[in-house]
């Protein structure tokens, strides 16, 4: 206030003193303001990193090339030979890793580009091309042109057609509250409701599948961020569903990570088990609707009290009911202190999971001490899978960690687990999102996938010359580049431990990937790979 005070008796000032017109006042700030550091990004010309400033440029004319193919994909001469196999193309996207330039603007810049083609093949059917160029762009007085292209490998993929429909209208379109609500998606209700109900911007609840009815349908549970209600979809079996959440009694409008359908009680229905601030039970009575148990023992001991994210159910101690494994995210909780994981790349001080052991009828008590896993509890955990790796008769549990290190806990068949993860191979540092168990070569034991993040701006900056700067140590350096590289596949070898055969599986860039399964979508006897991916953004998809 003192400061336009000042001004304002300035301004007063030069009135008195029959100043004209033309009188004006430069005012210099005498330090730079955190928010104008920001601002200077959206402008890729004030960038003081100088792949980063090629990187603006040269992506905006990839971007106009890849509408000109979209028209003739013959138009773009340096990549006519990848081309030449495609009558037309509806995908043509290109993906800057890396930006090299050795000295001023007049020396040449050398990208290395992801490309991803896909369309109708010349003789009929369907055609994706993925492989990677190097490039070299020269800015003649403000243009951008290319000088020179040299093309890897590609690896196609054909088809006689597009193996899925989208028909998500056709199923759910009648329903109320899907258009009423779902369907307008999570940047509508975070303009339109209160920020205080915790309407998150990820919008990853995700959805459970299960017969809760008993009529020999799957159904569908969708959770939702906090302020909008849960919606239970039942199947009338002729490919569209109803909305039976209110008679159901679980539209919940607690903020919800996870939920999972499964028959806690031992008493031949299907409850739920629904992942917010705490767990909670929702007890099926067997008619269709839900009653919240809040005796179940799902209770949080006050000094783990956390953001849970991700859970998965299985009977670890083989004493014939399902038990529950909680992961714990972050201390984002009312009153707590925001601990940021330290350091990025292989964080150790996050909150403790939780494991519920069923005591019988669906009562539980939280015993992740007496298990062993309090050791290397201390991660930043989005999600867990059960799966006996080593076929000795009790389910394992894998446990993804965003910000560093995996675990794998080996169930030692006594109500214990031990961490092998380090002693296997399968840490799989990097942003885990997701884990799963597979078979997919066939060999009698199971593989497993974790999903991370690949993102072609993580590698491009950790792996510019100017990122010495930031992390100058070549391991740091390392720890921070394979946070950016994405997916990997390891494959079970027995006795031996896993191999990481994500590259020569191809099944390493999943982009920014949340989930992951193995499921034969083709009923050829295989597993394949489905990975859910995708991140903030909205109508503008250049945008920061």
């Amino acid at each position: 206030m003192r400061g336009l005070a000042a001004l304002l008796t300035v301004a007063c000032a030069s009135s008195a003193w029959g100043q004209g017109p033309d009188f004006s006042l430069d005012i210099e700030f005498r330090r730079e303001r955190p928010v104008d550091r920001v601002l200077a990004k959206t402008d890729p010309l004030e960038d003081v990193w100088i792949g980063e400033r090629d990187y603006q440029a040269v992506d905006s004319k990839l971007k106009e090339i890849s509408e000109f193919l979209l028209d003739d994909p013959g138009s773009f001469e340096p990549l006519a030979e990848a081309t030449r196999g495609f009558r037309n193309l509806r995908l043509a996207e290109f993906k800057i890793v890396s930006t090299v330039r050795e000295g001023d603007s007049d020396d040449p810049v050398r990208i290395a580009v992801r490309i991803e083609l896909g369309g109708e093949a010349s003789d009929g059917g369907v055609l994706s091309r993925l492989g990677a160029a190097e490039m070299s762009w020269h800015n003649t007085s403000g243009v951008w042109a290319v000088r020179s292209a040299v093309l890897g490998e590609f690896r196609d993929l054909r088809a006689s057609s597009y193996g899925f429909a989208e028909i998500t209208d056709q199923v759910f379109g009648e329903i109320d509250s899907f258009r009423e609500q779902l369907s307008l998606g999570i940047d509508h209700w975070r303009d339109s409701l209160d920020a205080a109900l915790g309407v998150s911007i990820y919008g990853h609840q995700g959805i459970s599948l299960g017969d809760f009815d008993g009529d020999g349908l799957e159904d569908i549970y969708i959770g939702q961020p906090g302020g909008l209600p849960n919606r239970l979809y039942r199947n009338n079996g002729d490919g569209t569903f109803l909305d039976a959440t209110h008679r159901a009694g679980l539209d919940v409008l607690d903020d919800t990570s996870m939920t999972l359908l499964s028959d806690i009680d031992n008493d031949g229905d299907q409850d739920l088990i629904l992942i917010g601030a705490t767990p909670m039970l929702y007890r099926n009575g067997g008619d269709g609707r839900f009653t919240l148990d809040s005796d179940a023992g799902l209770d949080v001991p006050e000094d783990k009290a956390a953001m849970f994210t991700g859970a998965a159910l299985a009977d670890y101690d083989l004493d014939g009911d399902v038990d529950l494994f909680v992961c714990a995210y972050d201390f984002w909780q009312a009153g707590a202190e925001y601990d940021a994981p330290t350091p990025y790349y292989d964080a150790v001080n996050g909150p403790a999971n939780l494991l519920f052991r069923n005591e019988g009828q669906g009562t539980f008590a939280e015993v992740s001490e007496v298990a062993g896993l309090e050791d290397t509890n201390d991660r930043f955990s989005f999600a867990a899978a059960w799966g006996d790796y080593d076929n000795d008769g009790d389910p394992d549990l894998y446990v993804a960690n965003d910000f560093g290190r995996n675990n794998l806990y080996r169930n030692d068949g006594d109500g214990t687990f031990s961490d092998v993860a380090e002693a296997l191979g399968v840490e799989d540092l990097g942003a885990g999102m997701s884990a799963a168990w597979g078979d997919y070569d066939n060999d009698g034991d199971l593989d497993l996938y974790t999903a991370n993040m690949w993102s072609s701006a993580g590698l491009r900056i950790t792996t510019s010359s100017q990122f010495d700067t930031v992390a100058p140590d070549e391991l740091e350096r390392g720890r921070f580049q394979r946070q950016a590289q994405g997916n990997s596949l390891f494959r079970n070898d027995g006795s031996r431990g896993f191999s990481d055969v994500s590259e020569e599986a191809g099944v390493r860039t999943g982009r920014w990937a949340w989930a992951s399964d193995f499921v034969d979508l083709d009923a050829d006897g295989l597993l394949d790979l489905f990975v859910q991916n995708g991140y903030v953004t909205g109508e503008q998809t250049d945008d920061l």
